[in-house]
């Protein structure tokens, strides 16, 4: 098992019992709220809801679940730290195939044992949240393309950088400047 993953609790409404299920498709909808994000412990998200929409096509030897998230977390920005609501879409794809034993055979297919019964999708829409949050972590503009960041706490970063300048950045300044 990596190093960073984490097993997430089983949630019991992300738990597929397949094993009386007809061929074909099968609809599914659930909505993810702060009970649990928070359960997650992750250190960015503070809460947030998300809907999973969820389409099974099952088949006799394998079943394809079809993820469609959307909605949003609280988040702290990485440029004044006050929290805000950030918006998460995304579309992602699971292939179960049955087999003897668990194991992931690529990052969209895994092979669960064929006496199974049910499947816990917890641990994907987990994965699935984490791969939908930006790297720039920021609170967005405004119409008019302003900040809407905290303006005390960008006074406070914006004072505290005028006064730490390395004096040596001062010179490579000056080259710049002069191109």
């Amino acid at each position: 098992m990596p190093p960073n993953f984490k097993m997430v609790k089983k949630n019991s409404e992300l738990v597929i019992p397949f094993k009386g299920l007809d061929l074909g498709r099968h609809h599914y909808d659930f909505v993810v709220e702060d009970a649990f994000i928070k359960e997650l412990e992750l250190p960015d998200i503070t809460g947030g809801t998300l809907e999973v929409s969820l389409e099974l096509e099952k088949e006799s030897t394998l079943m394809v679940f079809d993820f469609l998230l959307k909605g949003s977390v609280v988040l702290p920005c990485d440029r004044c730290l006050v929290a805000y609501e950030q918006s998460l879409e995304g579309q992602f794809r699971l292939i179960v195939k049955m087999g003897e034993a668990f194991q992931e055979l690529s990052d969209e297919m895994v092979e669960i044992p064929a006496t199974e019964a049910r499947i816990d999708l917890s641990q994907y829409v987990y994965e699935y949240i984490l791969l939908m949050l930006p790297l720039k972590k920021v609170h967005p503009d405004d119409a008019e393309g302003n900040s809407t960041c905290d303006p005390e706490m960008l006074k406070k970063l914006e004072h505290h950088q005028e006064k730490n300048i390395d004096p040596r950045w001062e010179v490579l300044k000056d080259l710049k400047n002069k191109k």
